[in-house]
């Protein structure tokens, strides 16, 4: 059993009634936090962003590239929460992080394939990154568009690159050029016209929108008063 602290820095739907919660370790690594028996969280879990945990976990035996981010949790106990003065981005460079910067074709080890209207996906056989997580700076501002759900438009002269919003934040109208961006690889999926599995790439969410762009996120919603910054 290893312990550890973190703080939550993610949360995504994946399925009706669940939720995928992203972590950062006190060491720097980005995790996947699942239950002792390798679940999701339940859609009402007391794990919010900006949270700071101790957790006692191992390692999920199973992890595969992309997604080897998964630990399971046995024990967990809230510390506070990240002090409002600590950036994201400042976090992200203490840990030598290594954020993606402009294009989205960047991402992911350059490994990403892209359907006509713009969707991203990594597929078997033509590539596999080494994690399924990460940050990204774009050099342009993303867009809101709705299409089944929020998405988010990376504009180009021919065609567009877009992301699906999966993290539970508040949709804002345009995410500026220069924002801390989290990033992810849906889990393998088939669909009935396509049998090859693939993982989709998705928006987790977003870190300190300039001021004159409202964020909006539930997650600020009762938190408690700050506690000293753990990590």
């Amino acid at each position: 059993m290893k312990k550890e602290t973190i703080l939550i820095i993610s949360k995504t739907v994946i399925n009706p009634g669940q939720l995928c919660v992203g972590a950062l370790t006190s060491s720097g690594r980005q995790v996947r936090i699942l239950d002792r028996l390798g679940n999701n969280q339940p859609q009402y879990t007391n794990l919010n962003l900006g949270q700071i945990w101790d957790i006692e976990y191992t390692d999920k035996e199973d992890n595969t590239p992309p997604h080897v981010e998964d630990i399971l949790v046995y024990k967990r106990l809230q510390r506070g929460n990240r002090k409002e003065d600590i950036t994201m981005k400042s976090l992200v460079e203490k840990f030598n992080i290594p954020i993606w910067q402009g294009h989205p074709d960047n991402l992911f080890d350059g490994l990403l394939q892209w359907t006509p209207s713009g969707s991203g996906y990594i597929e078997k056989g033509k590539g596999v990154p080494k994690h399924s997580v990460g940050f990204w700076i774009s050099d342009r501002d993303l867009k809101k568009r709705e299409y089944e759900g929020d998405r988010y438009l990376y504009p180009m002269k021919k065609e567009w690159r877009n992301f699906k919003l999966k993290g539970l934040q508040t949709p804002v109208d345009v995410i500026p050029a220069g924002t801390l961006i989290r990033v992810s690889l849906s889990r393998w999926k088939t669909f009935s016209h396509d049998k090859t599995p693939k993982c989709w790439l998705q928006l987790s969410g977003w870190y300190e929108l300039p001021e004159n762009v409202t964020p909006g996120t539930e997650e600020r919603k009762g938190r408690t008063p700050d506690l000293p910054l753990l990590i």
